[in-house]
């Protein structure tokens, strides 16, 4: 009879643990709340960190393979630890470990936003794939760890719990975190990186997470914890504090501990800075060593050069009076343009009476050319858009398209294959010319045989250039190339108006367009980088991590810092 009592009393008891867990003085559901925002927590810190790092290690395939490595790593470790550290203390103190950890992770943060602008300028100097690893371990290791952690603790307090409760909760609690980090991305994606930079968003989830602990601590109340009680309020307000002071004084602690002159002591002043979702544009003005006024200006974007112009709206790129002057081969008429930069391009080809297009993914930059960059539109069309999307819906022929298209290091991987160069193609006359500008590695012959194959599998006759005397002077084998792909049986005698062309420019000008050689039918190797097989990031990705070493070390570091 006695054994009877005993497994009614048994059944009786709430098989859910929903039903368990909410019960007085239980907190389950305000748990998974953080939970929630931990792991958006999670997500926005790794998607921030790409894009921190990006300026000083570039977007190379080496580079990502860093982060997602570290957090993987940091996560796995993560959830170990929770599990360990839940084996080694009393359940009494699970829930204070518990709503401890995500103060903890602020704190970590607020430190990780601190050191890497100190120490990132001086990763550079090593082996970059090195300096990634340390640079993602710099910011995401112990607030990763830390925050995964917080699912096999809240699995334990579940179990401390309710010793009945089955081990699917633990799914859930997982599946709740994962849903957070899915919001994390989006919201970082579309809210926080169009309108903070990279630092202040840092600092900004660090804020969030004492913002959103501290209203679980006053909702559970601080007499329920047994060891944390009102001390605990004091350090997260003091905490809140100290983040609010260095996001206000930011500019001021970074100036003072990055520096705004280059190798040669020339000044680099801010005088623009925007987030966007596709990187951090800055506008910069230079300074010549021991000149007390500006005498041009250079628009960044994730630390990479888009354009340089003079005060008097004359470009100071190569790459554009190159570009300019290979545009001569075409008959005038209509031009297509994809990629703006500063419009320093687009003007030139209007002022030879061409009808121009222009295709940019960016629409901010279009307001920096005309605030600093002199770019005055005419009659010329500008389409914000994907450039790939563009040229396979055209709806016009062009007797001329220059692809001026890079992002990070290189040129996006999408619009190098031959399934683009053909839509590229279909938008042209049939004797037009198509000229691009791309970056080619000397030293790795198949980058060359892969980029002109790829341009030969469509057109008739290829024609490329690069600096000799530039690589041969300074050994720098990565070096921009440039691409005159058609159909026509002759292009035009190469004449080098020098009339636009600054001083300073001319002799690197004329040593590129001298250095004509034609990619001839026995060249052609047939390997052709296409969409269902776009090997270009595995191809360059050494060579880009070499390239953004170059350009990082010549940039100051506090034009690196976003």
């Amino acid at each position: 009879m006695e054994t009877r009592k005993k497994s009614l009393v048994k059944q009786k008891q709430p098989k859910n643990i929903l039903s368990t867990l909410t019960s007085e003085k239980n907190h389950f559901n305000k748990y998974l709340l953080l939970i929630f925002f931990t792991g958006a927590v999670v997500l926005s810190l790794e998607l921030l960190a790409s894009r921190i790092l990006t300026p000083f290690f570039g977007v190379s395939l080496y580079i990502w393979t860093s982060i997602l490595s570290i957090t993987l790593i940091f996560l796995a470790i993560g959830y170990q630890f929770g599990g360990w550290l839940t084996s080694k203390i009393n359940s009494e103190l699970y829930e204070d470990v518990f709503i401890f950890i995500p103060f903890l992770s602020s704190f970590f943060i607020l430190i990780s936003s601190i050191i890497y602008p100190i120490l990132f300028p001086h990763l550079i100097g090593i082996n970059l794939l090195i300096g990634s690893f340390i640079g993602s371990l710099v910011l995401l290791s112990v607030p990763l760890v830390l925050m995964s952690a917080l699912n096999p603790i809240l699995i334990s307090i579940i179990k401390s719990k309710n010793d009945d409760s089955s081990d699917s909760k633990s799914g859930y609690v997982f599946f709740i975190s994962t849903l957070g980090s899915v919001f994390g991305v989006i919201f970082t994606a579309l809210f926080i990186i169009p309108n903070f930079t990279n630092f202040n968003s840092f600092i900004l989830n660090a804020l969030f997470l004492i913002g959103i602990n501290l209203l679980m601590y006053f909702l559970i109340g601080y007499s329920f914890f047994k060891k944390l009680k009102k001390k605990f309020i004091f350090l997260n307000i003091l905490l809140f504090g100290i983040l609010i002071l260095i996001l206000v004084n930011k500019e001021n602690y970074l100036s003072y501990f990055t520096k705004s002159t280059d190798l040669n002591d020339n000044k680099y002043l801010i005088l623009y800075e925007k987030p966007s979702f596709y990187g951090n544009l800055k506008v910069i003005g230079y300074k010549p060593k021991n000149s007390e006024k500006e005498t041009h200006y250079i628009l960044y974007q994730n630390g990479f050069t888009q354009n340089t112009v003079a005060k008097n709206g004359d470009s100071l790129n190569t790459y554009i009076h190159v570009l300019n002057n290979l545009s001569m081969s075409s008959e005038i008429g209509n031009a297509l343009v994809l990629g703006f930069g500063a419009g320093a391009l687009p003007n030139y080809l209007e002022n030879k009476k061409y009808n121009v297009d222009v295709v940019e993914i960016d629409p901010l930059t279009l307001d920096i050319a005309r605030e600093y960059f002199n770019y005055k539109k005419k009659k010329s069309n500008i389409f914000f858009e994907d450039a790939r999307t563009f040229v396979k819906n055209c709806k016009k022929k062009y007797e001329l398209v220059v692809i001026d298209l890079f992002f990070g290091d290189g040129v996006p991987e999408h619009l190098t294959t031959k399934e683009f160069y053909k839509d590229v193609k279909k938008c042209m006359f049939e004797d037009g010319i198509l000229l691009n500008n791309t970056v080619v590695d000397l030293d790795k012959v198949e980058t060359l045989d892969f980029v002109l194959s790829t341009f030969k599998s469509e057109f008739k006759n290829i024609y490329y250039f690069f600096d000799k005397e530039l690589v041969e002077k300074t050994g720098a084998n990565i070096t921009n190339l440039y691409v005159l792909s058609t159909d026509k049986k002759n292009i035009k005698d190469l004449k080098i108006d020098y009339s636009q062309i600054p001083q300073t420019l001319k002799r690197r000008v004329s040593s590129t367009l001298k250095n004509m050689k034609k990619y001839e039918n026995e060249d052609y190797s047939r390997n052709v980088i296409i969409d269902e097989m776009n090997n270009y990031s595995h191809l360059f990705a050494k060579s880009m991590s070499s390239f953004r070493k170059l350009i990082s070390t010549s940039i100051p570091s506090r034009i690196l810092i976003n």
